[in-house]
């Protein structure tokens, strides 16, 4: 196995780091990539299921490791040139948006539903705003979902691809650990990454705007 390091690597230089070490001999179709931005461990995935490998996720400190095996030596050839094994695995890279005065924003949801009242329509309120934040001009900074809201990035909710929408337009997806092992789901992650209090109070503490819904 072959170890990188791309801590500080925007997207798609870790991919692309991945597929050359995948075809050199000494990985044995087997590398760990270090990154610290979930759009990189989204990608990673894909590439993953995209050369018939598989994909496992550690959070480690500062961000996580994706370990990507059983790649065999034809599948880890792009024959055709980097670019067209991207767009063969569904990666795109998110585009920056331009300058803004404007502070960036930090969402907290912190239950399956929006409000008080009728859990119901508690429910369609919560999906309806994500959606309409996934669609903005310019969608959230972060999003970290804790409690009971650790449930929505989970196999299973109805959010799931409208925080993935989120997370390909270039917006942190984070979900509290304690909260997903509280509630038995950390197997049943489908978006994002896994964080903890100490870095959720970093993001209180910061320069972000702090919603929470």
């Amino acid at each position: 196995m072959i170890e990188i390091n791309s801590f500080g690597e925007t997207c798609p230089k870790p991919v692309i780091r991945a597929m050359k070490a995948l075809q050199d001999p000494a990985a044995k179709g087997c590398v760990r990539v270090l990154v610290d931005n979930t759009v990189a461990v989204e990608n990673l995935k894909r590439l993953a299921a995209s050369k018939q490998g598989s994909a496992s996720v550690d959070a480690i400190e500062g961000g996580w490791a994706v370990t990507i095996a059983g790649v065999s030596a034809e599948a880890a050839e792009n024959p055709e040139g980097d670019d067209a094994a991207l767009a063969q695995a569904g990666i795109a890279c998110p585009v920056p948006d331009a300058p803004s005065a404007q502070r960036p924003v930090t969402v907290f949801v912190g239950s399956k539903a929006l409000g008080q009242g009728a859990p119901e329509l508690g429910n369609i309120l919560i999906k309806g705003l994500v959606y309409a934040m996934s669609q903005a001009e310019v969608p959230p900074h972060r999003i970290v979902f804790f409690n009971d809201g650790a449930a929505l990035t989970c196999e299973g909710s109805e959010l799931v691809e409208d925080v993935r929408e989120l997370e390909r337009r270039g917006c942190e997806v984070l979900t509290c650990g304690t909260c997903l092992d509280f509630h038995g789901l950390r197997d049943k992650l489908a978006v994002g990454g896994v964080t903890n209090l100490y870095a959720i109070s970093e993001f209180v503490l910061g320069p972000d705007k702090i919603v929470t819904l």
